[in-house]
């Protein structure tokens, strides 16, 4: 089991700022967004046990949750109100500590999905599936 540092501070959903669209998004509720790449044993005769590996495609996923106040505001720049109809843009997402300690993640992508989410919650919010074209990690 490991110590905790006491001059250690997680990062917190406070310490998070997204861009989308060149400008500073306040109504996301949730971002959740990842890689991962295809990887394959290799076999060869008289062998029942892998003897290389391979490594393949890169798949991204991403996915926005945000309040309808601020999904309309991106439909009134999208053609005819048609998010899906956006070229690809950047969606930066930046995490900074009470120790300045940044991290920046780019998101390539495009709105796969629209639509409208109604609960009898309060603040109605929609998720957004993307279609990413590429994920930057902790880039500077």
């Amino acid at each position: 089991m490991s110590d905790i540092r006491k001059d250690g501070k997680a990062y917190d959903s406070g310490d998070v700022s997204i861009d989308i669209l060149g400008a500073e998004a306040f109504e996301i509720t949730d971002i959740s967004y990842s890689s991962k790449q295809d990887h394959q044993r290799n076999y060869a005769i008289g062998n029942n046990r892998a003897v290389t590996w391979s490594q393949g495609k890169v798949e991204h996923e991403c996915s926005l949750t945000i309040a309808m106040t601020e999904g309309i505001q991106f439909e009134s720049i999208a053609p005819n109100g048609d998010l899906m109809q956006i070229p690809p843009f950047e969606i930066n997402v930046s995490y900074t500590n009470d120790f300045n300690v940044i991290v920046n993640d780019t998101i390539i992508c495009k709105f796969q999905s629209q639509g409208r989410e109604v609960t009898g919650e309060m603040g109605l919010k929609y998720k957004y599936d993307m279609f990413v074209l590429d994920i930057i990690y902790n880039n500077a």
